[in-house]
């Protein structure tokens, strides 16, 4: 017997690849949008697939499918990605049936993450579903697979502190505005830099803070565009500079220059300001940092923050590691009551013609006998036995053994 009876194929693969071997510019080349995805799946049911999840984010993209064997499915993957199997083999993750599992309720819950206790990815596991549910790429075992998956992230995040602090330096910065909120909720806010820290700091303002009164300024200005038309806020070109960190309650800067880019003489008054300098080396003048009207934290403190954080989030990744095992065991315990189910309702079948032939003897030998206690206890017995039965399989040790046996001696 096969491990997974759900499906024709005797195996459940994971294979793909991730940030852990992979960097940015290989993972774009194996990278799948919407279309291709689609375009994956159809090739995949055409060659008689029954189950499949695609995913594919700035940090991983992966398959999770059934098959005999991963051959086909690096096949399909390197095919619609643009790849050779030789670009995809220094870098493939390939593993099999409960390390696949475990590895995707990993994924789902934070672990695997870039950055530890992420859980956005448990978002495009759903998405990822979703697109299979449409193209009738799913079977009995992804849907309870990714149903499970997703209660086991839920509980991961309620029941550990994995994703609680600051993880980022972007984030830490984000952290720190909060809390300047507690005494000014509606400041005005100038983001100067738009490099890759500049917009991951931007993304974290608009979808944590809900401050409205952001300005975007960086030195080549169709970036901070970009930027601004995609979250609607304001942008000013580098002339406007000194305007707009004189305006401005929060002034963040991530610029990428090798001296400073803002000064002291730059403040026209000398209003309470919070500054927050994400660069390196630090692009706010030291004279900035002597001033008592301003509250300046460098990237180093605000790296002392993440990394504390990080170490919080390391001592709960038992405690989720825990929880995952346990889902991974529900799950087992759901596959095999699917697999024990036929052989019992076969087998309770068999009985009950048995049970009717038996009464019906029982009624020429004993016409005294009443009908409805003699069917009453022959039923009370077959639900013994076959309740013994489920016990033992539940119980035993080679679940496909005792099957064969129950088979063989009831010749069902």
């Amino acid at each position: 017997m096969k491990e997974f009876e759900v499906s024709r194929f005797a195996n459940f693969f994971l294979i793909g690849i991730d940030h852990q071997k992979a960097d940015v510019s290989t993972r774009e080349k194996f990278s799948l949008n919407e279309e291709q995805a689609q375009h994956l799946i159809h090739d995949y049911q055409s060659a008689g697939g029954d189950g499949i999840l695609v995913l594919s984010t700035c940090n991983r993209t992966e398959l999770y499918a059934f098959a005999n064997c991963p051959r086909d499915l690096i096949a399909l993957f390197c095919k619609h990605s643009g790849n050779s199997k030789q670009d995809f083999e220094p870098y493939q993750n390939i593993k099999q049936n409960r390390e696949a599992i475990e590895h995707l309720y990993r994924v789902g819950s934070g672990l695997e993450s870039k950055i530890l206790g992420d859980f956005e990815i448990i978002g495009q596991v759903k998405k990822a579903y979703q697109r299979s549910k449409e193209q009738a790429a799913h079977n009995a075992f992804l849907d309870r697979l990714v149903n499970i998956g997703v209660q086991c992230s839920k509980r991961v995040k309620n029941e550990t502190q994995l994703s609680t602090g600051a993880a980022s330096v972007a984030f830490a910065a984000v952290l720190q505005v909060k809390e300047y909120l507690k005494v000014n909720p509606k400041p005005s806010v100038l983001l100067y830099g738009m490099g890759k820290m500049g917009r991951t700091t931007c993304e974290n303002l608009v979808n944590q803070t809900g401050v409205e009164d952001i300005t975007l300024i960086n030195r080549t200005e169709e970036k901070a565009v970009r930027l601004a038309d995609r979250f609607g806020l304001k942008h000013a070109d580098l002339e406007h500079l000194q305007d707009s960190l004189n305006r401005a309650d929060i002034v963040i800067v991530a610029t990428g220059a090798s001296v400073p880019t803002v000064h002291l003489k730059d403040f026209q008054d000398q209003k309470p300001r919070l500054l927050l300098d994400l660069s390196m080396p630090r692009n706010i003048e030291s004279s900035v940092y002597q001033d008592s009207n301003f509250r300046v934290i460098d990237v180093d403190h605000l790296s002392e923050i993440a990394e504390e954080s990080i170490r919080n989030r390391q001592s709960q990744i038992p405690m989720a590691e825990q929880i995952i095992n346990e889902k991974i065991e529900e799950f087992y315990e759901w596959l095999e009551s699917r697999r024990v189910a036929p052989t019992l309702n076969a087998l309770r079948s068999k009985m009950d013609d048995w049970k009717e032939k038996e009464l019906k003897s029982l009624q020429k030998k004993f016409p005294e006998l009443s009908l409805e206690q003699a069917e009453y206890f022959a039923s009370q017995m077959l639900n013994r036995i076959t309740g013994q039965f489920a016990r033992q399989l539940k119980n035993g040790s080679n679940l496909n053994n005792d099957l064969r046996t129950i088979h063989h001696i009831f010749e069902l």
